[in-house]
């Protein structure tokens, strides 16, 4: 990998805006969630394709305090998939289980949609600052992430969507990225068809990343659609856990739950999924969140 290639991702207009497309290159930011989590090559192919999705959502987000959560859970023995993203699209995730691999599939492909499984759900929660977050869920088609996503813009938000997700990796990640295309209202048919008879040129889109990077994978796979690009992002792999939030989440368990860590563990550790770093707090510690959190119920009655 060219350590000096930096990830990217663009917003692009096609067929004179009859389509749009989000397109990112995003080896370091796979690169870097297989160092946290100790990912094998399968869970790094998995955990992958469903970080640059995330992230090409967040993309599509409006506010820059909107955000939004993936959750894929198909049964197999990659167990539980989460993924965060934001506008900024910066984005973070995890597999329940980081170290699970099979056997590569008979055409030398990582096995992911043997590793999630199909029997389950993708289910998408939107918090864009309203009472209540947008929540939208479809059953999986395959497990392979790039089809179910697909499937999710089409069934649950009534846009005809064309997802591809890819990455290489070996020793370290190779290369990856993504790309989704979306017809916008309006659009006519011959602007459908010609996204449909493209489709077959999507499909590696790693090893289009691989050998001509964000730029060049544009003229690529995409100067037949007249692109015109409208913005350009960089993603990145971002925890944004911190000491404060740990404390807060520990103070809404309520009085119960802390004077119950206090007798019985005299402290609390605290692991972030999303980074693996360890909160920790001492039995003087926890006696001070439990008087704000005693403090905070008395205001409120």
């Amino acid at each position: 990998m060219d350590v000096l290639q930096m990830d990217g991702m663009y917003n692009i207009s096609l067929l004179g805006g009859q389509a749009r497309a989000i397109l990112i290159e995003g080896t370091q930011l796979v690169e870097r969630a297989r160092q946290i989590h100790s990912l094998s090559r399968t869970a790094t192919a998995a955990l992958g394709r469903t970080l640059m999705a995330t992230s090409m959502m967040g993309g599509m987000l409006k506010g820059e305090n909107e955000s939004l959560t993936v959750t894929i859970k198909g049964g197999g023995p990659i167990g539980t998939i989460m993924a965060v993203g934001k506008a900024d699209a910066s984005v973070k995730g995890y597999a329940a289980f980081p170290d699970v691999e099979l056997p590569r599939a008979a055409n030398g492909k990582l096995p992911v949609g043997a590793a999630v499984g199909k029997d389950g759900r993708l289910t998408v929660v939107k918090d864009l600052g309203l009472r209540e977050p947008y929540v939208g869920m479809v059953n999986l088609v395959s497990g392979e992430i790039a089809e179910d996503f697909a499937m999710y813009f089409t069934a649950s938000e009534q846009v005809p969507s064309l997802v591809s997700l890819g990455v290489l990796v070996g020793e370290r990640v190779e290369a990856a990225g993504g790309l989704i295309i979306q017809m916008l209202p309006g659009a006519g048919e011959a602007a459908i068809q010609s996204i449909e008879q493209s489709a077959g040129m999507f499909m590696d889109i790693s090893g289009t990343m691989r050998e001509y990077h964000l730029e060049g994978a544009v003229q690529q796979l995409l100067s037949h659609l007249e692109p015109e690009i409208l913005s350009h992002r960089v993603p990145a792999y971002r925890c944004d856990c911190s000491r404060e939030r740990v404390e807060r989440a520990l103070i809404s368990l309520g009085r119960e739950e802390l004077e119950d860590m206090i007798r019985e563990q005299h402290g609390a550790q605290v692991d972030c999924h999303f980074c693996n770093k360890r909160y920790e707090l001492t039995e003087a510690q926890l006696r001070d969140l439990l008087e704000r959190a005693t403090n905070t119920n008395r205001r409120s009655e």
